[in-house]
């Protein structure tokens, strides 16, 4: 999996532009190749790559899932939809008297209040995921600092 390749073709990056922008000393062409291979940078330079693309190191290493835009935004709309919903309920419908012409408004909102509750799972899971590869890549460049 290449996502600096992919990342850096997204936004019309060319490899050189990229070397230059991470500071990577080509000294032959062919080293201009490892500019897309994060195994062959140091730490520093998959840094200012995460950061120049706005994504995380253990994205750009493919430990997690990068969502799209449009991802992010339809988990948002979910997530306000049910909201939405929800307080209109409250506003609307008394908790006590509940008939047959209601079950299926108070069924489609359920369902919406457990889509959106599973998004928001979804997103704490995908967070602590990135921060525990983010402290991994921490302690391990920490290790690999104290043997030199």
């Amino acid at each position: 999996m290449c996502r600096i390749k992919e990342l850096r073709e997204e936004k019309n990056i060319s490899k050189a532009e990229l070397a230059k922008l991470i500071e990577l000393e080509v000294d032959e062409p062919s080293d201009i190749d490892n500019v897309d291979d994060y195994r062959k940078l140091d730490q520093e330079q998959v840094e200012k790559i995460a950061m120049l693309f706005g994504v995380t190191v253990a994205y750009l290493k493919g430990n997690i899932q990068y969502l799209s835009k449009e991802e992010r935004e339809y988990r948002k709309k979910i997530k306000e939809a049910a909201q939405k919903e929800f307080e209109n309920f409250k506003a609307n419908c008394p908790y006590d008297d509940f008939d047959d012409a209601i079950s299926p408004r108070v069924s489609a909102m359920a369902q919406l209040c457990i889509a959106a509750n599973l998004i928001r799972v979804t997103e704490t899971i995908e967070e602590v995921s990135d921060h525990l590869y983010e402290l991994n890549d921490t302690i391990h460049s920490y290790g690999v600092a104290s043997l030199r």
